[in-house]
C-alpha cells in the first residue's frame, strides 16, 4: 500500500500529535488520595472517600467525594513548602445550604489561628456527595508558592473529628505528598 504525501503527513501528524492530547497538561501538579469507607465514626457523619488536588498555575482546586451525601463541615488545610499555610473551611447545614471561608494556618504550622483571610473568588460547590472548592492562587502568598501538600479533615454538625485523609499508619491525619505547582 502506497500513502501520498498529503496522507503520510497526516497519519505522522495524528501518530505523533494523538498520544499528546491524551495527557493532561495539569497531570503532574495533581494528586489523589483515598480513605476507607465506614470510618468517620457513624453512618450520620461526613465520610471522606476520594481526595483531589490539583496546584494549577492560577487556582488550587480540591475536590472531595464522601461516601454519602451528609451535613458537615470540610476542612482542606494546604501548605506550601517552607512557609505557613492556610485552610479551606466549607460548611454545608442540614437544609443543603452551603458557605466557605479561608482561615490562617495549616494543620502543619506550629500555632494556627482561627482568623480568616480575605479571598476574592474563592468558590464552593457542594452537590450531593461532592465537594469542590476552588481558590484563586492570589490567596496564598499572593500567589507566591510553589508545591503544596493537603490534609483534609471532616467534622460533624455538632462538631467533633469525624474522618480524617490522609491518615499516617497509626490512624492519625497525615499530609498528601508534595504537589508541584503546575
Amino acid at each position: 500500500m502506497r500513502l501520498l504525501p498529503a496522507a503520510a503527513a497526516a497519519a505522522l501528524v495524528l501518530g505523533v500529535a494523538a498520544p499528546l492530547a491524551l495527557t493532561s497538561p495539569a497531570s503532574a501538579a495533581t494528586v489523589v488520595v483515598t480513605d476507607a469507607t465506614g470510618d468517620a465514626g457513624g453512618a450520620k457523619r461526613l465520610d471522606v472517600t476520594r481526595v483531589k488536588v490539583a496546584n494549577d498555575d492560577r487556582r488550587v482546586v480540591v475536590r472531595t467525594t464522601f461516601a454519602a451525601d451528609r451535613s458537615g463541615v470540610l476542612v482542606v488545610s494546604l501548605d506550601p513548602r517552607g512557609d505557613t499555610g492556610l485552610r479551606l473551611v466549607a460548611r454545608k447545614n442540614g437544609s443543603g445550604d452551603v458557605s466557605a471561608e479561608v482561615v490562617e494556618g495549616a494543620f502543619t504550622d506550629r500555632e494556627p489561628t482561627e482568623a480568616p483571610l480575605e479571598c476574592d473568588g474563592l468558590r464552593l460547590r457542594w452537590a450531593d456527595d461532592v465537594a469542590r472548592l476552588t481558590m484563586p492562587s492570589t490567596c496564598l502568598h499572593d500567589g507566591d508558592y510553589g508545591a503544596v501538600r493537603f490534609s483534609v479533615l471532616t467534622e460533624g454538625a455538632g462538631g467533633g473529628d469525624s474522618d480524617e485523609a490522609p491518615q499516617t499508619a497509626q490512624g492519625e491525619i497525615g499530609s498528601s505528598v508534595w504537589i508541584p505547582r503546575g
